[in-house]
């Protein structure tokens, strides 16, 4: 077939697969596709469904040789990226991507001592397949795939696995001269930069959704900030250099230079609070307390040292000071989601479903303040699920339901 003919047919494909959603595959119920056209396909396999995750490190994702269109690390990157975003909505305890990396060069690739090291033991490995645009005049393709699996680092079990190629068709069948300038319009304005961004984002979320979330787990990071490019330059002042290096996922390094900064000033609190976020996040609670306790003497009222406070309490099992600090943190900040969604928890794990409601309730008001839509989906969904308990939760969640579309709404 020459190429005169071969277009029409790619574009009344296009058109086909363009306008269509999504088909899921359940490989491991048996489902099969058809002609393999925008499906994700997945397995959830035995050992997932009989020991779920409590946590998943993201892996640096490798290329597919060769993959067209042609992928570069730096897309690879972004496409990890965005996949630590949406798996960040589960219950599932994430790994900052900077510490994953820098732990893995530590231990130059051993995946058993990386799991030990960042107290993490399942890995999020996989393959860009493509990553990019294909143009051919009166058509256009902007696609991301990528071949994932969820692997167990203790013995290598693969829990999950899914593949999925999303893509963005631009173009038209041309019917006259005006349909051929409508066809190249839409074809060129199919391959701006934001929609290779749009097409990874459709990607990431539809591998993520099908990964089982049946869990309601607290936040672990009380500052609970997302990931953002690394400062270059080096700071003078040791806490700067202390958050700097605890950006760059270098918890050791991260408490040497707070200690630095604690010695020259065994006052300050933000060192202590630091101090106390590091030994937190690997899972030192006795020290994290001692450290943050400090924090919270010297800086009364933080609504960031006292969610700190809360969050280490409630490792370590002592739920009614950790709801104490949490209400001193809504005090604070009414608008504290982290505060509100973890007292919510502790409520829900025990029994409590009324005051679970109404904190998973604040939460959602909290966070859609914020505009931290993710997470008042979140806690919309754990107030969904109270609901089947047949506590009456009906209005708020239609409250919470109006002022996400509303949010939805203003920023389209």
């Amino acid at each position: 077939m020459n190429a005169a003919r071969t277009l029409p047919v790619i574009l009344a494909l296009a058109a086909v697969t363009g306008c269509a959603s999504p088909t899921y595959i359940n490989t491991g119920e048996g489902e099969t596709g058809w002609l393999g056209m925008n499906e994700v396909t997945f397995q959830i396999n035995d050992a997932y469904k009989a020991a779920p995750p409590d946590c998943v490190a993201i892996l640096p994702l490798t290329i597919k040789t060769p993959s067209q269109p042609m992928a570069t690390p730096e897309d690879a990157a972004k496409v990890r990226l965005s996949l630590y975003a949406h798996l960040a909505t589960q219950s599932k305890r994430g790994v900052r991507l900077e510490r994953i990396d820098h732990v893995l060069n530590q231990v130059k690739g051993d995946r058993k001592a990386l799991a030990e090291q960042i107290k993490c033991g399942t890995m999020l490995e996989g393959e860009v397949t493509e990553y990019g645009t294909t143009f051919l005049a009166l058509y256009s393709r902007v696609a991301v795939g990528i071949d994932l699996k969820m692997v167990r680092a203790a013995d290598g079990v693969v829990l999950w696995e899914g593949h999925h190629t999303a893509a963005s068709h631009g173009g038209s069948i041309p019917l006259d001269p005006v349909g051929i300038a409508m066809g190249l319009l839409d074809a060129a304005s199919n391959i701006r930069d934001e929609q290779i961004l749009r097409v990874t984002d459709d990607l990431a979320r539809r591998l993520v959704s099908t990964i089982p979330d049946n869990r309601v787990v607290a936040l672990d990071d009380p500052v609970n900030e997302p990931p953002k490019p690394v400062q270059q330059a080096a700071p003078a002042d040791d806490l700067a250099v202390a958050e700097k290096l605890l950006a760059e996922g270098d918890h050791a390094g991260a408490l040497a230079a707070a200690d630095r900064a604690l010695a020259t000033d065994p006052n300050r609190a933000g060192a202590w609070f630091l101090k106390g976020r590091v030994l937190m996040l690997d899972q030192d609670y006795t020290q994290a307390e001692s450290a943050i306790l400090k924090a919270v003497a010297l800086d009364h009222g933080n609504a960031r040292t006292l969610n700190a406070l809360g969050a280490v309490n409630a490792a370590k099992g002592a739920n009614d000071r950790a709801l104490a600090a949490y209400g001193m943190a809504i005090s604070a900040d009414s608008a504290n989601g982290f505060a509100w969604y973890n007292s919510a928890v502790i409520h829900f794990n025990g029994g409590n479903l009324t005051e679970a409601a109404d904190a998973f309730y604040g939460a959602g008001l909290a966070y859609l303040k914020t505009g931290d839509t993710a997470k008042a989906e979140r806690a919309l969904t754990d107030l969904k699920d109270i609901a089947k308990s047949g506590i009456p939760v009906q209005a708020k969640i239609r409250t919470i339901e109006d002022a996400l579309s509303d949010l939805t709404r203003r920023k389209t």
